[in-house]
């Protein structure tokens, strides 16, 4: 019984057909590659951009086969309530002055609790005549945070509160669970906040309290997206991420889970696979391509761009070429 080897059967090997001789089964070495990017060194540095990069390398490399991520070092700088990740905003209707509308912006930052009921307050204050709580009848809509739930009360007038529109005031109910509201622990979309003082209002005078049917949660976003286009027909996709209306961007290469415990804002956050922070694709391709130009972008869990308010972000790419 003959024996087969099959690093032989493999191996290259010359035919002659007539005058020519043909060698097949040959290929090159693999060879492994690290590239270090640093966003400051993007092709046209603009402090005023810092969502979207567009790098050139130094050198082109042929014949890739593969790439993965391997480390990311991350400020932890971007807000956890801004216009970017879409969750800055509601709107108001006072039914008991001609149903007018007013459209609630928190200005972008880094809130917590305290801080963001204060926030929510001073924009009632600039539209609804909220000026003091020292008699039952002063102020209408007030916020406040009790037990780690949200509150709502009006003192006379009655309001719908929607939490469904974008800070152009036009709906989105698709996206309502990545929305101001969700995160103040209100699960529905819209809410009638009646200003009257029944027996027994938990209010400040007695007041009909509304109250979140959940925990107030500024812990956001919890993890983001790398996301990396360099130009070639064959990138094959691993990452798939729905979300309410959709799926997130096609060229997510790497997913980061933010530790706010330890890496609170304002500190750079050390992501690699070590230390599970990191699950990255080893994106392969269907035809040898070349690497030189690459489009980079980080994206919250809703698929939005996210700033780093004029910082920087680097990573590793690992890189198997012939």
């Amino acid at each position: 019984m003959t024996e087969y080897n099959n690093d032989l059967f493999l191996a290259p090997k010359t035919t002659q057909y007539g005058g020519h001789m043909v060698m097949s089964n040959v290929s090159k070495p693999t060879k492994t590659k690290y590239i270090y990017i640093d966003t400051k060194f993007r092709d046209e540095y603009n402090y005023l951009q810092t969502t979207d990069y567009n790098i050139t390398l130094p050198e082109r490399i042929s014949d890739v086969k593969n790439l993965t991520v391997t480390a990311i070092e991350l400020p932890v700088t971007f807000y956890n309530i801004s216009s970017t990740m879409g969750n800055n905003c509601f709107q108001i209707t006072d039914l008991s002055n001609n149903n007018a509308v007013h459209l609630v912006i928190v200005p972008d930052g880094q809130y917590n609790s305290t801080t963001l009921a204060a926030a929510l307050n001073s924009q009632f204050n600039s539209f609804i005549n909220n000026i003091t709580e020292t008699e039952p009848n002063e102020g209408d809509l007030r916020y406040l945070v009790s037990g780690n739930y949200s509150q709502f009360y009006s003192n006379s007038a009655t309001f719908v509160i929607d939490f469904t529109v974008n800070d152009k005031g036009v709906p989105d109910k698709y996206n309502f669970r990545y929305k101001l509201g969700w995160l103040l622990g209100f699960r529905n979309p819209t809410y009638t906040v009646i200003g009257i003082f029944p027996n027994g209002g938990t209010g400040p005078y007695g007041q009909l309290v509304y109250t979140s049917e959940q925990f107030i949660d500024l812990t956001c976003p919890r993890y983001l997206y790398l996301a990396i286009e360099e130009y070639n027909k064959g990138n094959q996709n691993s990452f798939v991420s729905p979300i309410a209306s959709s799926l997130i961007n096609k060229n997510i290469v790497a997913r980061i889970s933010l530790d706010n415990a330890t890496h609170g804002y304002g500190t750079i956050l050390p992501v690699n696979k070590l230390n599970g922070l990191l699950v990255s694709d080893k994106r392969s391709y269907t035809g040898k391509i070349d690497l030189l130009k690459l489009n980079v972008k980080l994206l919250s869990e809703t698929g939005n761009i996210i700033s780093l308010n004029g910082y920087d972000f680097s990573f590793c790419l690992e890189v198997e070429h012939e």
